[in-house]
């Protein structure tokens, strides 16, 4: 069996070099033939050769791995960009490792130290609270930011500009309804905040109907439907929710209270999901763009990664709308 790069190098009559740029994906950049990778991966495949991928890091000082850390992946929009950032990074040469806090303070430094006493060359984070991004702002390890800023760090953040996102939520809505309940929740997340203060420069609305309570998930967006029908005295001609998971929760009260969702509601939604095509309802969705969110991250990192600086320190991607009549 060989075990070495040289042993490897002759068997496929090359050089080292050689082999080292086809084991380090970096062939076709240095335009080594097709005939020639293969032979190389026949060998490699043949004789069960693995690279020693420890002492690879330790001769270049780095793991090749970055870490990613995110409230849940229940939250569709989360998941998306898991994968996607998954994906783009294994397209550079870099393994993602998630991990998940459910927004606790004492579970996100756990998982975050953990990742550095792996020696991520890079951390991707979507802080749960203001203190959380303080303190990462002291850490070493090139840290961006994801989805959150809570202005207590210097160091970049890649967003959607939500208030923008209620803006044309808020305008697209008007030309559908003439009253309209807001569903939330985590009313101290800026995202949430800014999406609503968006909206409401739009759309007037009245504090009593701005409903925000709990957590991010489905439980919460039951508890806060079933309150609005209940202070209603029935189903709300439109309604308008904060993320995917309330507006879940709240549907899946309607359907147990009629036995379908009522198809004259007229829905507002902050993200987009294909199954909301399934609703019978004039359904507007703002819709982040999770490739160019995954794509702009990646991109600050790298410059941090490689002791570069960065032009600006908040970067708000545009949204759009998906408008579903």
């Amino acid at each position: 069996m060989a075990k070495t790069v040289d042993e490897i190098a002759k068997l496929a009559g090359v050089s080292v070099t050689t082999v080292r740029l086809v084991i380090n994906g970096q062939d076709e950049k240095y335009r080594i033939s097709e005939k020639t990778r293969n032979k190389v991966k026949d060998i490699i495949h043949e004789h069960g050769y693995v690279l020693n991928q420890t002492a690879r890091n330790l001769k270049l000082k780095k793991t090749q791995t970055l870490g990613l850390v995110v409230p849940s992946l229940t939250n569709p929009f989360f998941s998306a960009l898991v994968e996607e950032l998954e994906r783009k990074s294994r397209d550079l040469g870099y393994q993602l490792i998630t991990a998940c806090t459910s927004d606790d303070e004492k579970l996100e430094e756990q998982v975050v130290q953990n990742f550095l006493s792996r020696d991520v060359d890079g951390l991707f984070v979507t802080p749960c609270s203001a203190e959380r991004q303080k303190v990462l702002a002291n850490k070493k390890t090139p840290i961006v930011f994801l989805d959150r800023d809570f202005y207590t760090s210097e160091h970049p953040v890649v967003a959607t500009d939500n208030d923008e996102g209620g803006r044309l939520l808020a305008t697209e809505l008007s030309k559908l309804a003439s009253e309209l309940y807001i569903l939330g929740s985590d009313s101290y997340l800026p995202t949430v905040q800014a999406r609503i203060r968006g909206f409401k420069s739009v759309f007037p609305i009245d504090d009593e109907a701005i409903l925000i309570e709990g957590k991010t998930e489905r439980a919460t967006g039951y508890r806060l439907m079933e309150s609005l029908y209940n202070q209603h005295g029935g189903a709300p001609s439109g309604l308008v929710t904060i993320s995917l998971p309330i507006l879940e929760g709240a549907m899946e009260f309607l359907r147990k209270h009629y036995q379908k969702i009522p198809n004259d509601i007229i829905v507002g939604s902050f993200d987009d999901h294909s199954m909301l095509g399934l609703l019978h309802n004039p359904v507007v969705a703002v819709q982040q763009d999770i490739p160019a969110l995954s794509s702009q991250a990646l991109e600050v990192m790298q410059t941090l990664i490689k002791g570069g600086k960065v032009e600006q320190r908040q970067y708000l991607l545009p949204p759009k709308l998906v408008v579903r009549t």
